[in-house]
């Protein structure tokens, strides 16, 4: 025990036999002065007796004695084993006590033992509790599904709440249900979103009106060639419709939109501003144009099934004009000034065409409109030309293939060389393909000119001298669809490439009819023996004559995807015909000669019949068609060589251009 700062500890330690070590225990009594009250309320005796001996202790023990001069006599501890000695006096002085006094002692020891204990018990409590507090969460950060948990049995335990509850959520189901403002807002909120169409017309003509502003819901959009407008992204509920537009009256309309597409139909305008009547046909057969328009400025007005166009124009000035656009034909601008009440307007084809003439002494390639309008050179002569250049037409573009010898440019032997070139009608861009001692087109297939050329400064007996290519204008890719020292035939028929290897400088056994398509895909042996001439007898028909190794002439036959025949006599048709079929390949036409008289027939390709839609002197070959409606054919007798065009629908014929005929040269 020992006393320090006003505080008493006791260390009580137990030896060990043959453990020199001491594990002892210290109870510490606060200081007396400052915890006499806590003292005295742990120090409560169980009844009367208790409390009387206390007092008699207290008040013996606040007298000097006997123990206390003995406690001064003994020697202050200063180290652990005088303080066990020190101890040991203690005890063994009052035991050796038998006075009253030496029993008060330790009666008072026992008290004092009993709260220690209790002292101690409370201080190990408090620092377990200490200990556990460590780690309990911080208060005020209970995670959230503990916060949920607690508000979910908070609301559960208390009965009106969740009646209330499933009260108002009641009202709000039945609310969403019946009620469409409630039912918008609810979707609205979870971000549902709808979409709403219509058509803008005209509300005299019943037209629909192109490039109209129309508002919905502060989304702005303007309607198409149909007059048609699609709104997405809508909210629910009532939306405000505007239309507004410079020679209209202003339109407005409220709408309510729900679930789904919302398609309101015709939404019609009533014109204010000026209107211009128009009557569009077309120009030479004199027929109603289905498909125009008609453009001033921001104003659009299109055509209706009679070729009539009513066109308002809200702002018109003394220069304000109007654009006639339609669908494969030249526009045509009217000034609105000199507009009468009922223009009738005739629109001409868009394309160009195509010639060469050597009015001024040189062979110059012109550009024209068929009408006779707009004329001019699109590729002037370089004056090396040695002979007629060969324009064979696109079938649908503006683009022509063009043989010359205008670069001036000469073999070995002096020859000079042919060039064949791509010449983009509206741009004029020229690109040339191949040069070659010989050029020879077979045709075009889509965008792909097919040819053949004799390769330069090669000798005469080379196998492969001359060559079968077709050029992509598009990709710019050149394919070899094959090679022979000499082709006796080569046909393009819809779309396969006919060609008739020659004997002359290769084994006999290679000389045969072969097919392929003009991409060089799908090659394949038609005629296992020589063939001297391929025969287009009619649109779906191909004749064959083919010689054999005893000089035996045979005659073979096909009929569309059919395989090939032998025919047991000569066909009564043995000139092959050239058919030029329209874009849309519903008609293809030809020209024959019947009684001295060139004439020019249309093939209905899915009836399978004729019809002669001309008969004229000197009508002849080259003919193309411009559209599916206008064909393009030449006149060449001892007045004139020029270039005709006629209408399929009906019309006179009307001349184009005069011009030169092409190259004597032979082509297929």
């Amino acid at each position: 025990m020992t006393l320090q700062g006003g505080k008493i500890s006791w260390s009580v330690m137990k030896k060990k036999p043959d453990d020199n070590s001491k594990p002892a225990k210290t109870i510490e009594v606060s200081d007396f002065a400052d915890d006499a009250n806590q003292v005295s309320e742990s120090i409560k005796p169980d009844d009367k007796s208790k409390d009387s001996a206390t007092t008699e202790t207290e008040e013996k023990t606040a007298e000097p004695s006997d123990d206390d001069s003995m406690l001064d006599d003994l020697k202050k501890p200063e180290t652990e084993e005088d303080e066990d000695s020190y101890v040991d006096a203690l005890v063994a002085g009052n035991k050796d006590q038998g006075d009253p006094k030496a029993k008060d002692s330790a009666d008072t020891d026992d008290v004092v033992d009993e709260v220690v204990k209790e002292e101690g018990d409370r201080l190990l409590k408090s620092e377990d509790e200490a200990l556990e507090r460590q780690f309990e969460p911080p208060k005020g950060s209970k995670s959230l599904k503990s916060r949920l948990k607690n508000a979910v049995v908070f609301w559960w335990e208390h009965k009106k709440l969740r009646y209330l509850t499933f009260f108002v959520l009641f009202l709000a189901i039945t609310a969403v249900a019946f009620v469409p403002p409630a039912r918008y807002l609810v979707l609205n909120t979870a971000g549902v979103r709808v979409r709403s169409s219509m058509n803008i017309v005209d509300s005299q003509t019943g037209l629909p009106l192109k490039n109209i502003p129309v508002s919905l819901q502060g989304q702005q959009q303007r309607s198409d060639d149909e007059g048609y407008i699609e709104f997405s992204d809508l909210k629910l509920g009532n939306a405000l419709l505007i239309v507004e537009k410079p020679g209209y009256a202003k339109y407005e309309k409220d709408l309510v939109l729900g679930w789904g597409s919302n398609p309101i139909g015709d939404q019609p305008l009533s014109a204010v501003g000026t209107q211009f009547t128009f009557l569009l046909s077309e120009w030479l057969s004199g027929k109603p144009i289905k498909d125009a328009e008609a453009i001033s400025g921001e104003d659009i007005a299109q055509v209706d099934e009679e070729g009539r166009i009513v066109l308002t124009v809200g702002e018109l000035g003394e220069d304000t004009e109007a654009t006639i656009r339609g669908e494969g034909y030249r526009e045509e601008k009217l000034l609105l000034s000199k507009v009468a009440d009922e223009q009738e307007v005739k629109l001409a084809p868009a394309r160009k065409h195509v010639f060469v003439s050597n009015r001024t002494g040189e062979y110059d390639l012109y550009k024209i409109d068929v009408d006779g309008m707009n004329e001019e050179i699109l590729l002037e002569a370089s004056g090396k030309e040695r002979e007629i250049p060969h324009v064979r037409p696109h079938p649908t573009k503006d683009y022509v293939a063009y043989i010359s010898t205008r670069d001036g440019e000469i073999n070995s032997d002096g020859f000079v060389l042919d060039g064949l070139f791509v010449i983009d009608v509206l741009s004029g861009d020229t690109k040339r393909i191949v040069r070659s001692e010989q050029i020879q087109i077979v045709g075009w297939d889509g965008n792909k000119i097919v040819y053949t050329a004799v390769t330069e400064g090669v000798s005469g007996g080379n196998p492969e001298r001359s060559r079968l290519f077709s050029f992509d204008i598009d990709t710019g890719e050149k394919v070899q669809l094959a090679s022979s020292n000499y082709f006796n035939d080569v046909r393009l028929v819809e779309g396969k490439v006919y060609y008739s290897v020659s004997s002359f400088a290769v084994p006999l056994s290679a000389a045969k009819l072969f097919a392929v398509n003009p991409d060089g895909t799908d090659p394949q042996e038609v005629i296992g023996t020589q063939v001297w001439t391929i025969v287009r007898a009619g649109f779906n028909t191909l004749h064959f004559r083919a010689v054999n190794a005893d000089s035996v002439t045979t005659w073979f036959t096909k009929e569309g995807d059919k395989a090939v025949e032998e025919l047991e006599s000569p066909p009564v048709k043995q000139v092959s015909t050239h058919y030029s079929t329209s874009p849309n390949s519903e008609f293809a036409f030809w020209v024959d000669e019947r009684d001295g008289k060139g004439v020019l027939l249309k093939y209905d390709v899915a009836k399978g019949e004729e019809e002669i839609l001309r008969t004229s002197p000197g009508l002849s070959d080259p003919v193309y068609w411009l559209n599916d409606d206008y064909i393009v054919y030449r006149i060449a007798t001892s007045q004139e060589t020029a270039d005709y065009i006629m209408s399929v629908d009906g019309g006179e014929p009307q001349k184009v251009a005069d011009v030169i005929g092409n190259r004597s040269r032979r082509f297929y």
